[in-house]
């Protein structure tokens, strides 16, 4: 009897020293960034994003279409390495990665890893450190991504129904560029994309609102949110005859119905919650 107790206490003590910090209940958290995946390559499907250093703190996008984009999520700061496949359940396809690349990121940093290029030529990340600036009361920020082959100005204006004049909002920004953030009044926002120089609009898109949120809730983000930061991406049209713009098929880009990637698009990211 005095040994069986004797085996219990063994055990429990063991238990209790088992309960301890150990490489697998350690709740430390290592240095994080964030890090978001956008696909602005217009000439393929789908694609699948990964970190393949690590498990932990990696971010992921899965099936990710022509300008899509995941969350921030969080990632461990440090050098990481990445490949990005073209979504298949073909072994053939999955095995060739379109990316190969390694990307370091700092601490407490918010990043956008912007796909961009050709898959029929070259694709790489362009590396978008997020620093929206901090604005004051009843403002948000906003600016302009260009992924066109040509300059565009961004005229923000109260709707898509507004007629444009006068000068650009943000003007003259280069194929691939970031312009600098404006600051506006928070409220109805729509922006409105010509050429550079050109009153022919080409693509507009009204900015989002906030949703409604409980009392106590931190304010969701929105162009009516002071202290929401956004950047207004301008997407081309996908190039004819690839999976964004078929010229066949039920989602063809003629007919009455064509697909959305068919024309230019203006899609309104998150930046920073208010």
């Amino acid at each position: 009897m005095r040994l069986t107790r004797l085996v219990a206490s063994l055990v429990a003590a063991v238990a209790i020293a088992g309960c301890g910090k150990d490489n697998v209940t350690d709740p430390t958290f290592p240095p994080l960034a964030g890090v978001r995946f956008m696909n602005s390559v217009n000439d393929t499907s789908a694609l699948d994003f990964r970190a393949i250093d690590q498990i932990q703190f990696s971010p992921v996008g899965n099936a990710l279409a022509f300008r899509g984009a995941t969350e921030f999520q969080p990632t461990e700061a440090k050098a990481r390495h990445f490949r990005v496949f073209v979504t298949s359940i073909d072994p053939a396809i999955t095995s060739h990665a379109i990316v190969d690349t390694t990307i370091t990121f700092s601490a407490n940093t918010n990043y956008t890893l912007l796909l961009t290029g050709s898959a029929r030529a070259t694709v790489q990340f362009v590396v978008i450190t997020e620093n929206a600036p901090a604005t004051a009361t009843s403002q948000i920020a906003v600016r302009t991504a260009n992924t066109s082959a040509g300059a565009i100005d961004n005229y923000i204006v109260d709707s898509t129904n507004t007629a444009i004049s006068g000068s650009p909002t943000i003007a003259n920004v280069a194929p691939g560029a970031l312009s600098a953030y404006v600051v506006r009044a928070s409220g109805k926002q729509a922006a409105r994309i010509t050429a550079a120089g050109s009153a022919t609009v080409s693509a507009s898109q009204q900015g989002p609102r906030a949703p409604a949120t409980l009392p106590g809730e931190r304010p969701a983000a929105g162009v009516d949110s002071q202290g929401t930061a956004f950047t207004v991406f301008y997407f081309p049209a996908g190039v004819a005859g690839s999976p964004t713009a078929p010229a066949t098929g039920t989602n063809r880009c003629s007919g009455t119905a064509p697909l959305a990637t068919c024309n230019p698009t203006v899609v309104w990211f998150v930046d920073r919650l208010p």
